[in-house]
This record gives C-alpha cells, structure tokens and sequence, in this order.
C-alpha cells in the first residue's frame, strides 16, 4: 500500500493514509471538533485514525479505543501516533457487529459508511468500499454497538452525509433519544448532518453551521481547520 503523510489542522496532526482508495475529508474534522466528552470514548470504525488522532489533538487528557476491522488501516493508525507522538490511543481489530469489548465508555463516536450499494456503483477497491459503502456493517450495526458499549449517562457523536436516510429513526429504533442535530452547510447546500445522542429521553436541540460563503471558508470554519472546536459556532 502506498501512503503519504499528510499535515492537518495547521500542521499539529500528521496523518499517515493511503495515497490511493480511502482518504479522509471534512466529515472527519467536523466530527473531531463537534465531540466532546471526558474520560475514555470508543470510536467505532476508526479506520487509520484521523478523528482519533484530530480529537486528541484539541482534548489531550482523553483516552480512546479505536476499532476497526481492517488491520491495514490500523497498522497506518500505530505509525501516525509514533510519528505525532501521541499516546492514549488504542487500536483495537474488531468488526462492530460483534465488538470484542467488555468495557463501557464515557463517550462513543463514529463515521460509519451509509452508502447503499444497491444505490451507488461501489469502489473496486476494498478499503474504499468498507469503508464509504454498506458491506461489511450498516449504520444501524453502528449505532446497536454505540448503545451497547456507552455508559447510561454518556453520548454518541455520529457524523452523515446529507443523503444518509433517515438516521434519527434508526437512532430511535436502536434505543437512543436524539439530544442534538447540526445541519452543515455549503453555501445553501446541506453537505454533513452531525447528531449527539443519549441513552435517556432528553430535549432535542437543532443547530446549523455555514462551512463556506461566497466560495470561501467562513472564518469559523477557519477556526474548527485550525484544530478548534465547532460547539461555539452553532447557532
């Protein structure tokens, strides 16, 4: 596997990906900056890492488990944290159908695949195709771990594309109670689509976020690029 290794947030995260196949994009820092939690967290489908990596960056005293089903990817998760030094972060092979975890986190966050493969012509390359398609795992198995491996009182951060289908009710059906949705937007178009869910009935709150305007990054997107958080933008 060719892999390059690429500077983020303004430098303060080197991330090794593949050079070919899956690379990662905005969902990824827009999730690294809408989590928030102490303690331990999970992220489930961590592939190599880089909302792992991007989180602990900006929340230094959390630790993180790190699954994923595809050895190749956490291989390249263990040389990034070498080259950043970081430590905290636990790579962890699993398939999320059946995590081999006994432990509960205080937080769980995720970027599962949600495209349909009977809808979209899938990649001919198998870690691309895991990792953006519906092969190995649906959302709903994402989401029945999350609620499986959070603790009572913690949250479940999730990230969609805005052509996901309806998250909120398979959120529902897995037993948890939205708390928050951000709708992401480029320009006018709806681009990402960020949840925070609960294990108890609590108050839902809608957010919005504008990324870009005008062509640009706005200067709050600026900020979350920087390595900041989203939560002070959401209006």
């Amino acid at each position: 596997m060719e892999i390059t290794l690429t500077p983020f947030l303004r430098g303060k995260v080197l991330i090794v990906q593949p050079r070919r196949g899956y690379r990662f994009s905005l969902d990824a820092v827009l999730l690294a900056s809408y989590v928030e939690g102490e303690g331990f967290g999970l992220e489930l489908g961590a592939g190599f890492g880089p909302v792992a990596l991007m989180l602990k960056s900006r929340l230094e005293g959390v630790k993180i488990l790190a699954l994923d089903i595809l050895a190749d990817y956490l291989r390249l998760l263990k040389e990034s944290l070498r080259i950043n030094g970081f430590s905290g972060i636990y790579p962890v092979a699993g398939d999320v159908k059946t995590p081999p975890l006994r432990a509960k986190f205080d937080f769980v966050f995720s970027n599962p695949p949600y495209l349909k493969p009977e809808r979209f012509r899938v990649s001919p390359r198998r870690d691309l195709a895991v990792s953006k398609w519906e092969l190995k795992a649906r959302v709903e198995d994402f989401l029945r771990a999350a609620f499986l491996l959070l603790k009572e009182k913690g949250r479940a951060f999730f990230v969609m594309g805005a052509g996901a289908g309806n998250f909120e009710k398979k959120a529902e059906e897995c037993g948890f109670y939205p708390e928050e949705r951000v709708e992401v937007f480029d320009e006018e178009d709806l681009k990402f689509l960020l949840f925070s869910l609960r294990k108890s009935r609590t108050e839902k709150r809608n957010f919005s976020f504008l990324m870009k305007k005008g062509g640009k990054y706005t200067p709050q997107m600026e900020e979350v690029l920087g390595g900041g958080s989203l939560r002070p933008y959401l209006i």
